[in-house]
């Protein structure tokens, strides 16, 4: 008999057969989605089919199989993982760690780029132009720093156009949208349900930092990352490889889908905010 599951919340029998169906399942819902595309579905509309599949189908594949969907945090008694203080406390710990480096890096990273140099990017340029993509990522960043300030530091901080909407009420509206459509379901999906299943077939053997990871958490960041890639086809979206690296870390650590999901929105929203002080010419 195989040894038992380490998880946050139940000790498991572990069943190898669902991480082959969770990648099946993954692959199939990123299809369906370019699908509805390609068939002329109003982009909104398809985000919000693909919400609803990451808060759904977890539960749904999992209902015969409460204490597993339980310990999974996809349910079975909803699709929103109960609300853990442990989690916040984990993802504000990461947010005071991690975001003053972060934001140093990515203002960097632009005024290297932005003043044409690109050798930091000399391996991604070296493997990109082994595809079909070759110089897109240039094109790309091209366009994009028509708008750089010029200056390492920003002048000013400026928000995004959006959270000023509706006399203030637009930041509520933004910081609701990232967490419920953006970072939770997806966290749901991608490391409640795929992580989980994956170490199902690969179980962690060793602790990074106090968290259990190893093969499942690095494939699932890897579909992660591949997954962007549908909403557009970009080689920088790959880069959401990383941070997924965090979301994991977090996830295991924490015990709660709350730490990766507070830290995923806390970090689009933070990178909102770079966007439009940074590029605000």
């Amino acid at each position: 008999m195989p040894p038992p599951m380490s998880l946050p919340t139940a000790s498991l029998t572990l069943r190898p057969e669902l991480a082959k169906q969770a990648l099946l399942v993954t692959a199939a819902l990123y299809s369906g989605y370019a699908l509805l595309g390609l068939v002329g579905l109003p982009g909104d509309l398809r985000y919000l089919a693909l919400v609803a599949a990451f808060y759904l189908l977890p539960g749904y594949l999992l209902r015969r199989d409460p204490d597993r969907a339980r310990a999974y945090q996809v349910g079975p008694e909803g699709v929103i993982p109960r609300w853990s203080w442990r989690g916040a406390k984990w993802a504000a710990l990461l947010i005071v760690l991690v975001f003053p480096p972060f934001v140093l890096g990515f203002l960097w990273f632009y005024a290297k780029v932005c003043h044409g140099e690109l050798g930091v990017l000399s391996p991604v340029l070296w493997l990109e132009g082994l595809s079909p993509a070759a110089g897109g990522l240039e094109k790309y960043l091209a366009r994009f720093c028509r708008s750089y300030g010029g200056e390492f530091w920003p002048t000013a901080l400026r928000l995004p156009e959006a959270w000023l909407l509706y006399a203030g009420f637009g930041i509520a509206l933004e910081l609701a949208k990232e967490l419920f459509t953006i970072a939770l379901p997806e966290e749901v999906f991608h490391r409640g349900y795929l992580m989980s299943a994956l170490e199902e077939r690969w179980p962690a053997r060793r602790k990074i930092f106090g968290a259990p990871l190893g093969i499942a958490a690095l494939l699932a960041c890897l579909v992660f990352a591949v997954g962007h890639l549908v909403g557009e086809l970009a080689v920088a979206r790959l880069a959401t490889f990383f941070p997924a690296l965090v979301f994991s870390w977090l996830w295991r650590r924490s015990g709660s889908l709350w730490a990766p999901a507070l830290f995923h929105a806390a970090s689009n929203l933070l990178m909102s905010v770079l966007l439009a002080s940074t590029f605000a010419r």
